[in-house]
């Protein structure tokens, strides 16, 4: 399983055919594709159609399908049923263990800022705050969020993370949210399928309609989003959005990341750390923890 299929051609319908998945679209045109190589499905137009043998052959494939409106905001999600893969996990999990969840909490936050420090030399912004920060002991998540995106933002054409109404600030956060939608989809994906709820986080607490362990796990994956982001010209309006939801597609399946042993995709990254965090709670140690590192 490979492939993150945006959908983006309004009034399509998709549809199962034999070992394809195909999408039909409002002039008669198809396109099919293997359902056994789709990772996640992304709804990202109007008027679109899913019949019940589609959504069946991605969710019993253990994929996932991300339902946006029409402003390619997510508004819902399709999953396949949560099933316990080690049972020592799961009741260590559920036990909510506050020294082994503050030892992984502070792994996430350290990878995450050292992540967060690469794309800001990668624009080749010095960040001495940050690496201060790091060297210095336990992080502040909130002081390092301001201080990087007071720097990154500025980069992008942005003169203020408050100064949301302006079109240039709304584009840009409309697509850092449409990349963070596509990967929390994927990193809820792989929760599942590793046994473990994604509503008992490490550090974000449970609360109507959310899923903080999803959140947790993402934490050191956002700044391939962001880079992906300041890596990608500027396009303008609806087809500028069309042309970014193709390149966080390519983009997560062709991105590589480094492991002990081996180079591997960013979307298979997602399953390692998954399955590395559920080691961890049967372990009941944060030894086993794999956390991605920006080459």
């Amino acid at each position: 399983m490979y492939h993150v299929l945006h959908v983006l051609r309004h009034g399509s319908t998709l549809t199962k055919s034999e070992g394809f998945i195909v999408c039909k679209g409002a002039d008669g045109t198809e396109q099919s594709l293997p359902y056994a190589d789709v990772r996640a499905v992304v709804i990202a137009a109007r008027g679109v159609t899913i019949s019940s043998s589609f959504l069946g052959a991605i969710l019993e494939g253990d994929g996932i399908v991300l339902h946006c409106n029409e402003r390619y905001q997510p508004c819902g999600l399709s999953a396949p049923l949560a099933r316990i893969v080690d049972r020592n996990a799961c009741l260590a999990q559920a036990a909510r263990p506050e020294k082994l969840n503050a030892r992984i909490w502070n792994a996430f936050l350290r990878r995450k800022t050292e992540n967060q420090i690469r794309v800001l030399r990668e624009l080749e912004i010095s960040s001495p705050r940050l690496e201060r920060a790091l060297a210095s002991g336990p992080l502040h998540e909130g002081d390092c969020a301001k201080t990087y995106w007071r720097l990154f933002f500025p980069r992008l054409g942005s003169n203020s993370l408050r100064a949301r109404s302006s079109e240039t600030n709304c584009g840009i956060n409309h697509r850092l949210n449409y990349g963070y939608a596509v990967l929390s989809a994927l990193c809820h994906r792989s929760l599942l399928i590793h046994g473990l709820s994604p509503l008992f986080g490490v550090q974000h607490t449970t609360r109507y309609r959310t899923h903080p362990l999803v959140y947790d796990v993402m934490e050191p994956f956002r700044q391939f989003v962001d880079r992906m982001l300041a890596e990608f010209p500027p396009h303008p309006g609806e087809e500028g959005m069309k042309e970014w939801c193709k390149h966080v597609g390519a983009s997560l399946r062709e991105c590589r990341v480094h492991h002990p042993r081996y180079s591997i995709k960013l979307m298979d990254a997602i399953d390692v750390t998954c399955k590395s965090l559920a080691d961890c709670y049967a372990a009941r140690s944060v030894s086993p923890l794999w956390l991605p590192a920006m080459a």
